[in-house]
């Protein structure tokens, strides 16, 4: 939409506020006659596009204060291109003092739309340093005898006149949407010569907002009525060669591109509230998807507000043209916070569909002592590597194994408390983290109690002890309660009962004799898997039937400080990906292992080369949320 403005400095004003000066604001020297209001719209409607909706406005003075016989004639000048359909409707701003049912009827028969107050503040303090006596009540009659009338109602704010907090705006504002306005200006207080608020400027008894701050409180309130749907149409002075010419402000925060800067700090605000004020350490870049006639909106006067964000987060903020874009992505990369917002400009009759993409890298947590290549090769797939920190209850070699400190299953993890960081770390993508018991022995099977595989439905851990919090993934029975077909534990933590089946269906233990039971298996996928463990490869075929797992022999594996360490403690899976610290080709049944992997469709990575070495396991996390 497109305004034709018509400038009628202080006519009709009740009072001059200390602020103000309409005829350098507006740059026009005196009211135009009667006769100059074609020439005004038509010199306008040359420049403006046929299908664009056009709105004639008498901005400056108080409209419905001028004598009656003059606000018939300036609307009688405008009536016919309004009705001719050239213009659209016609706009005023008045004083609410001066709002009559005669003056809106009287404006509404002659193609009036839309009424505009002039409120500025309404803390009382404010009011009375500004030489402006009104009070809510006021305001709120002559709003219901606009909104009665059947047109709409528009509001403007100044913000940083004397005794003004932000405080006391965003409460101005939020006490206006009582009276559900369908527009709304918000102008910051700039200092001109010859005002009031100038005298009192050059005698050090008021200081104006800075730029900044002017930016900041503008994005606040337009925030405030645009979350009570309140359309923002003007954040900001409208730029003019007197006002350019610095001729005529003492000081302040005009900016020609104030408005712009603001609706940038507006968005920058809306993208932090989306993505949070945290540095997440996986974080890999921030991409925005919007129409390119917006980006510079997005980036800010120069910049700022986008690299304002990249050192906010730490990393890059991509602009992506949302009209050009195909499906892409990358495995290493998590769409963790994808959110749409809706966002009204200035210059766009509509709102236009900005969309803000998270991207994240996959964590990999290893052993700090890990060798270099293999470290080095991860990073460089573009994996975030995070090293656990060495456990003084574990013993020597086995002090950083994340198996035996971490347990997963699906979106929920189960931390040996010394891991809090890296527990932080998975919060932050979206898993829910639970902090099991300490680790208080070196000594077999008190140092394994963490060292449980869960693959599909399953989970193989140790016949005997292991992490409580691990123990109750899966509810207990009692005979009673298996009569009935119903789980005991329902019951006892006032639950919903399930049926028997349904809990049946959804995890079991496959319990063993082996302790370090992550540590001696591949979860190739749900159903597959490889281990050097007798004992486990005979049970996992029971469940899930013949040709499901391949026994390698033992061994073979470099683990310092012991005889030999185990096949699941050097791989790690992650999608179509298992892992090896080492290569196979040092393995009796390297062969074997590859070809069992690549027949279920999985891609063999050697992270290094020499002997395969038992590191405790590359725990992969994906982000989620």
């Amino acid at each position: 939409m497109k305004i034709i403005p018509i400038f009628i400095p202080h006519a009709g004003c009740l009072y001059r506020c200390i602020y103000c000066d309409q005829h350098k604001i507006s740059g026009a020297l005196r009211t135009p006659r009667v006769d100059e209001i074609n020439s005004i719209i038509e010199r306008n409607l040359k420049t403006i596009p046929k299908d664009e909706r056009v709105e004639v406005a008498f901005f400056g003075g108080t409209f419905t204060l001028l004598p009656e016989d003059l606000q018939k004639k300036y609307l009688d000048a405008v009536y016919p291109y309004v009705k001719d359909k050239r213009i659209a409707g016609i706009r005023i701003s008045t004083h609410p003092e001066a709002v009559t049912e005669k003056s809106i009827k009287l404006f509404k028969k002659r193609g009036g739309c839309l009424v505009e107050l002039g409120v500025q503040s309404l803390d009382k303090e404010v009011l009375k340093k500004t030489n402006r006596a009104m009070d809510f009540n006021t305001i709120k009659i002559a709003a219901g005898v606009i909104k009665k009338s059947g047109l709409d109602l528009g509001v403007q704010v100044m913000l940083g006149l004397p005794g003004d907090t932000l405080q006391k705006s965003i409460k101005t504002a939020q006490r206006l949407l009582e009276l559900k306005p369908e527009t709304a200006r918000i102008y910051p207080a700039v200092v001109l010569k010859g005002t009031g608020l100038g005298e009192l400027f050059k005698k050090g008894k008021y200081k104006p907002l800075s730029l900044e701050d002017a930016i900041k409180w503008s994005a606040c309130v337009s925030d405030v009525f645009e979350k009570g749907d309140v359309k923002v149409i003007r954040i900001g002075l409208h730029p003019s060669e007197c006002l350019n010419s610095k001729k005529i402000i003492l000081a302040g925060p005009y900016h020609p591109s104030f408005g712009e800067m603001a609706r940038a700090r507006q968005m920058r605000n809306r993208i932090i509230n989306i993505l949070g004020p945290k540095k997440i350490q996986n974080r890999r870049i921030i991409e925005i998807q919007v129409p390119k006639e917006l980006f510079s909106f997005i980036s800010g006067h120069k910049g700022e507000e986008k690299k304002y964000l990249e050192d906010f987060y730490r990393v890059s903020v991509l602009l992506r043209n949302s009209s050009r874009l195909g499906t892409f992505g990358a495995s290493l990369e998590q769409y963790s916070s994808s959110e749409s917002l809706d966002f009204a400009r200035d210059k766009l009759c509509e709102s236009r569909r900005i969309r803000i993409i998270d991207t994240r890298k996959v964590i990999a947590i290893i052993d700090p002592r890990m060798p270099d290549k293999a470290k080095a090769r991860l990073k460089k797939m573009g994996y975030y590597v995070k090293e656990v920190p060495l456990h003084p209850k574990l013993a020597g070699h086995v002090k950083g194994h994340p198996d035996m400190m971490l347990f997963s299953y699906g979106k929920k993890v189960i931390y040996e408390p010394r891991l809090e960081k890296i527990a932080g770390l998975l919060r932050d993508n979206g898993y829910e983290c639970t902090r099991g018991e300490k680790i208080k022995s070196y000594k077999y099977p008190k140092d394994i109690i963490y060292d449980a595989c869960n693959i599909g439905k399953s989970i193989i851990r140790y016949a005997g002890k292991i992490e409580k919090n691990i123990e109750n993934l899966i509810p207990r029975r009692n005979p009673r309660a298996l009569a009935r077909g119903m789980d005991v534990n329902c019951f006892l933590l006032g639950r919903k009962p399930q049926s028997l089946d349904q809990e049946a269906s959804q995890t079991k233990f496959i319990k063993v004799k082996q302790g370090y039971a992550k540590c001696s298996v591949i979860p190739i996928d749900e159903k597959h898997i490889i281990t050097s463990d007798k004992g486990i490869y005979d049970r996992w075929d029971v469940g899930n039937g013949r040709d499901r797992s391949l026994h390698i022999r033992p061994g073979y594996i470099k683990l310092p400080g012991y005889k030999t360490g185990f096949i699941g403690g050097a791989s790690g899976s992650h999608k179509n990906k298992i892992f090896f610290t080492g290569s196979l080709k040092n393995h009796p049944d390297g062969r074997l292992i590859r070809e069992f992997i690549e027949k279920r469709g999985k891609k063999v990575v050697e992270l290094s080369s020499g002997r395969l070495y038992d590191v405790g396991s590359i725990l992969f996390f994906d982000a989620n949320t």
